[in-house]
């Protein structure tokens, strides 16, 4: 059998949802556009 998938759980100090985000994508994590 394959590997189907995996479950990451990353913790920041940011202190806003925003502020985690901009974090997340500096470090190259791929978002959708809405």
């Amino acid at each position: 059998d394959k590997v189907r998938g995996m479950e990451i759980t990353i913790v920041t100090t940011a202190e806003t949802d925003e502020e985690a985000k901009r974090l997340l994508e500096l470090l190259g994590m791929p978002f959708r556009k809405r």
